[in-house]
Formats: structure tokens, sequence, C-alpha cells
């Protein structure tokens, strides 16, 4: 098996990671700390959305080898996760705006949004660090030219 082949199918999780590292951990904690929140969530979003994209349109050729193939398959695999990890916490966060729309006083109408936006953003948080090391161990086993164990 050549290296090249056993770097592209690394590629896919490299991808990965670099997408969580950049839209999941660094641009979120920049937009938490600076006066820009509502434009570098959007970025975030934004740019994960596309990421994610790009991984699934690679997932999808054909034209690779199988071992590129099902790194590529086993990276969508993953995002999938994320996504699922989204509308968990989309739930949790349209369930906390329902409740504070039952609210008469505005003070407790604030509060409840601050309590369900941190508790919103838990499901993504743990999904990012179990896909960090899901990924890792990916990507060491691509480059050793092995197999996913499931795809």
């Amino acid at each position: 098996m050549m290296k090249d082949e056993r770097g592209r199918a690394g590629a896919a999780h490299e991808v990965l990671m670099m997408n969580l590292a950049i839209f999941h951990l660094l641009l979120p904690v920049t937009a938490l700390s600076s006066g820009y929140v509502s434009i570098l969530l959007t970025l975030a979003l934004t740019g994960s959305a596309v990421i994610i994209f790009w991984i699934y349109q690679k997932s999808k050729r054909t034209e690779d080898s199988s071992l590129i193939q099902a790194h590529w398959k086993l990276a969508w695999h993953r995002c999938r996760l994320l996504l699922i990890s989204y509308a968990v916490s989309t739930v949790f966060l349209l369930f906390g705006c329902l409740l504070s729309s039952s609210q008469p006083d505005k003070i407790m109408q604030n509060i409840i949004l601050v309590v369900f936006s941190r508790i919103a953003a838990v499901p993504i948080i743990l999904m990012v660090l179990a896909l960090f090391v899901m990924s890792t161990t990916a990507l060491s086993q691509a480059r050793q030219g092995e197999f996913p164990k499931k795809v």
C-alpha cells in the first residue's frame, strides 16, 4: 500500500479535526470573549456546515481506493454524530425559549434563557471531545493503512 494512499485516507480525519478545532473550539471561545458573538458564531456554524458538506461529498466519491473511501465514509459518519448533537442542542434551546416565553417576569425570562443556552452547549461540547478522540484513533489507522472497524 502506498504512503500517498494512506495520507489521502488520513486526510478525511484531519479535515474533520480541523473543523472541530477551528469552528467548535477556537471561534466560539473567541466569540464569547469578544463583542462579536453573533457574527463569529454565525461564521463558525457556516464554516462547519461547509466542511461537513465537503466531507459528505468526498464520502460519496467512487473513484478513490477502498481504503480512502472507507475513511471518508467514517469521517462522514462522525459528522452525522456532530449533526445529531446540534439537533439535541437545538431542542434544549427551543425548550428554554418556550419556557422563557411563558414567564411574566423579564428577569426570570433572561435567567431561563441563559441557563438553557448553557445546557444546550453541553451535547455539542461532549460530542466534539468524543470526536477528537475517535478521529485521532482513526487517523492513526489510516496512516498505518488499516481499514476502519466500522463504517
